[in-house]
């Protein structure tokens, strides 16, 4: 665990935790008093979400601190006037208005660049395509490094469509994971507590010269500072592993290419036009900031009522809550597809980061949010730039977007209680906010099953007051949404509101006690997209019993069972609540 000077941060604790509780009891008291409190609590969250969007992050930008000078970094091997707005087929209108956007607003240095990487398993083709075009398409991108967990006849594909992309670009092929050669070294020289600085340096040193040779045996007699685009493939083990191989390798040559920053995505992503300018743009405007989340779209080729409702969820729900954490340098989740970093405050961490373990198990499921807890532990700040917008692909089935869900919710649930100490990064306003969002759900969870079930004396009680108080809210959050936000509403976002707020409102209980229950299962969170899912069942089971069968794919299923479970129980709580008002 991180727990750090414990006189210091205890006393800094005692007053967060004292604010933190102010705020609580103010929430407590107005809802005594029957007062609007969930619009009360918006007007501030609004008021937050406006200064740091159009006032404080300009105020900021305004006094850029330059750290790195500015290389003359060499042209790209893409043609500069590709029109990467064409790309982008989904909700194109929105995506062109935000790309002329983010060009005309962007009035940072032009000539610095920043390396990506792009990690992925098995991808759709076209899905890959897009992200890698998408990428060669910006002129502010340099090296791109790209990832590929699998070295298997079915992982070549996605190799191939790196090179077409790319047709100079470089192929590294590892013939372990590049952690098991961390886990060889931290074992052979003693240094497993890598939570001692001088421990987690040797390591890394260690990591880094491997690399170097690596690369320099790839590109003899060129220097690795003439990369400009590498794909790395190495065994299937899980995403952790090929980020963390990914990140390592582009710290090395954005190192030795004199760039400072690194954006990480995710092979299914999307970026628009000048989304690499806004991550740079944030990243130069302070000193302290080590990590900057972008603005997360999502969508997907063949929708259906799950991929309009995730998408309408998000617009409601991602600007409003990052700004709450971002506005005192804290944003709780740079998520994969949209995330930049400074480059030493990476390789500072990323060791530790990758050896992360809760009760002894080495997770591998919340790969993002510790990556953020530990640039924060670290001293450094993590910003959120709501112009840096990526389109990211979500589930359009019920299972896939459970299995999601679900690999989400056991992320957040790990950092929130594994990590007590953070609180010492967090303003009370933050851990305010946070503690809603965590305890929503488990005592809605605990609420309707008491309900349904009959037992701990549990009564629905719906008052008017309550009904206009998430009218307003709800109401009030749209009109800001629609008309201040720098994220452009689309028809299909306010259609879908009201269905998705009742749809996350009833299916978000079940997901996160499912994922407290099975918080250190290990998985991807999808099954990969160019794997036919009948294909790859019939094979694993062709010579099976049909017993054997049955468990099997029961097994795999096991986190929708427990969804249609808590399905069940909430209609027996809306059966009964509605015998009940008719008696």
């Amino acid at each position: 665990m991180l727990w750090g000077p414990a006189l210091v941060r205890s006393s800094r604790s005692f007053l967060k935790v004292g604010g933190t509780l102010g705020i609580l009891a103010t929430t407590f008291t107005t809802l005594q008093f029957g007062q609007l409190t969930l619009t009360l609590d918006l007007i501030v969250k609004l008021l937050i979400t406006f200064a740091y969007t159009h006032g404080f992050a300009r105020f900021h930008s305004k006094l850029r601190i330059p750290i790195y000078e500015h290389p003359n970094n060499k042209e790209t091997a893409f043609d500069d006037d590709w029109e990467g707005n064409k790309l982008y087929a989904i909700d194109e209108t929105c995506v062109v208005e935000d790309a002329e956007r983010n060009q005309s607003d962007s009035i940072s240095n032009h000539s610095q660049k920043i390396t990506a990487a792009v990690v992925g398993w098995r991808e759709d083709e076209e899905l890959y395509r897009r992200c890698l075009q998408g990428l060669a398409a910006d002129p502010r991108c340099g090296p791109v490094i790209a990832g590929i967990d699998g070295d298997t006849a079915q992982d070549e594909e996605m190799v191939h469509i790196f090179m077409d992309t790319f047709p100079g670009g470089v192929v590294i092929r590892l013939k372990e994971q590049l952690s098991k050669t961390l886990d060889r070294y931290m074992l052979s020289a003693n240094l497993m507590d890598v939570e001692i600085e001088e421990n987690n340096t040797f390591i890394m040193d260690h990591v880094s010269s491997f690399i170097r040779v690596r690369l320099e045996e790839a590109i003899f007699p060129r220097s690795i500072k003439d990369i400009q685009a590498l794909c790395i493939v190495q065994p299937h083990q899980s995403k952790k592993d090929i980020l963390f191989t990914a990140l390592s390798f582009a710290t090395i040559i954005s190192t030795e290419s004199n760039i400072p920053y690194i954006f990480s995505t995710d092979s299914d992503s999307m970026i628009v036009p000048g989304t690499l300018g806004k991550i740079i743009e944030s990243l130069e405007s302070d000193a302290n900031i080590g990590g900057v989340s972008g603005h997360l779209r999502f969508s997907h080729p063949q929708p259906s009522y799950l991929t309009r409702m995730t998408a309408s969820h998000y617009w409601f729900e991602q600007e409003i809550p990052k700004s709450q954490g971002a506005i005192f340098g804290a944003t709780e989740c740079q998520p994969g597809p949209c995330a930049g970093f400074r480059v030493p405050v990476l390789q500072s961490v990323l060791v530790p980061w990758f050896c992360q373990s809760v009760f002894g198990h080495r997770t591998v499921v919340n790969e993002d949010r510790h990556l953020t807890t530990r640039i924060l532990w670290a001293g450094f700040t993590v910003h959120y730039a709501p112009g840096a917008v990526v389109h990211t692909d979500t589930p359009n089935t019920f299972h896939g977007w459970v299995k999601q869900q679900v690999r989400w919710s056991r992320g957040t649930m790990i950092e929130t209680l594994w990590y007590p100490w953070m609180i010492n990064q967090l303003s009370p306003w933050h851990i305010y906010s946070i503690l809603k969002a965590r305890t929503v759900p488990l005592l809605t969870f605990w609420y309707i099953t008491s309900y349904a079930l009959g037992f701990g004396g549990v009564t629905p009680k719906l008052s008017l007051v309550l009904l206009i108080d998430v009218f307003c809210s709800t109401a009030l959050q749209v009109v800001y949404l629609v008309h201040v936000s720098q994220d452009r509403a689309t028809p299909s976002d306010v259609i879908w509101l009201v269905p998705s707020l009742i749809w996350y409102f009833l299916m978000s209980p079940g997901i996160v006690v499912w994922s407290l229950v099975t918080m250190l299962d290990d998985s991807w969170g999808n099954v990969p997209r160019a794997m036919n899912l009948g294909d790859r069942q019939k094979s694993e089971t062709r010579n099976a019993w049909i017993g054997s069968r049955i468990i099997t794919r029961g097994l795999n299923m096991k986190h929708v069972v427990f969804q249609v479970l808590w399905m069940a129980i909430v209609l027996m709580a809306i059966i009964r609540a509605s015998l009940s008002t008719n008696v």
